[in-house]
């Protein structure tokens, strides 16, 4: 009885801030009809090593949760969260869901890096509201796939400061670092726009049209890398080049 509106799929979050908005907002934007994403909080309140121990401590207990409302995949959501681990514990963190759950399992880092190898960047430019040391990390992530970092246009901030945000605010934020990026590094291939907490595909479907050039952003990755991880990929018209599948 009516089956058209049951969720075909769902994908477990495990999402990084205590209040869930844009990622939500954008996720629905996005996803193919009939898919549903359950956001567990893990409620990150800063950027460090230690608050990673603390947060992903109770994890088999995150992964029975979202077990209980069977899902058919999860993904450790925060590319600052895997920065913080090292790719070594994010790499054994990753292996222990599939393991647990028996299912699939994904982060964001591995979708934007994946994405990158995918669209053949050689050189991107990060974008985001990240730390020095924490982009040397994700161009370790990147490294190791054979893509370089060639330069970053950042804006440091606090997780509570940049929370607080107003989503036009957020915004034009990354316009501007975006066009910054380009501007600032001009051999790259295309950027990746990291952060989930402002409105950035819309972002990225601007400065692709602007530059001619790739733009990645955490929601597009993570809905390709889920699609073809699944072995569903698809267009998805209307967005940005990589979900678009140009």
């Amino acid at each position: 009885m009516l089956d058209e509106i049951l969720p075909t799929r769902k994908i477990g979050y495990l999402s990084p801030l205590a209040v869930i908005d844009n990622a939500a907002y954008e996720w629905y934007r996005l996803a193919p009809r009939g898919w549903m994403a359950l956001f567990l909080s893990v409620g990150t309140t800063e950027f460090s090593g230690k608050e990673m121990d603390r947060i992903f401590a109770p994890l088999d207990s995150y992964l029975d949760q979202l077990m209980g409302r069977h899902i058919d995949l999860t993904l450790q959501a925060g590319t600052p969260l895997a920065v913080l681990m090292g790719i070594e514990k994010h790499d054994r963190m990753m292996a222990h869901i599939e393991d647990y759950t028996g299912k699939p399992a994904s982060s964001t880092t591995q979708s934007v890096v994946r994405a990158a190898r995918h669209l053949g960047l050689k050189k991107i430019a990060l974008v985001n509201k990240w730390s020095v040391p924490m982009n040397k990390v994700l161009g370790d992530f990147y490294a190791r796939e054979g893509i370089a970092v060639c330069g970053a246009s950042t804006k440091e901030m606090h997780p509570a400061d940049f929370v607080k945000i107003k989503a036009d605010d957020h915004i034009q934020m990354a316009y501007e670092l975006g066009k910054q990026a380009f501007a600032e590094n001009p051999d790259c291939d295309g950027i990746y726009l990291g952060g989930g907490t402002w409105l950035s595909e819309p972002v990225t479907r601007l400065l692709e049209q602007e530059t001619g050039k790739y733009v990645i952003c955490n929601q597009t990755a993570q809905v390709w890398d889920i699609q073809n991880l699944l072995g569903e990929p698809a267009p998805i018209k209307g967005s940005s080049r990589l979900l678009a599948r140009e």
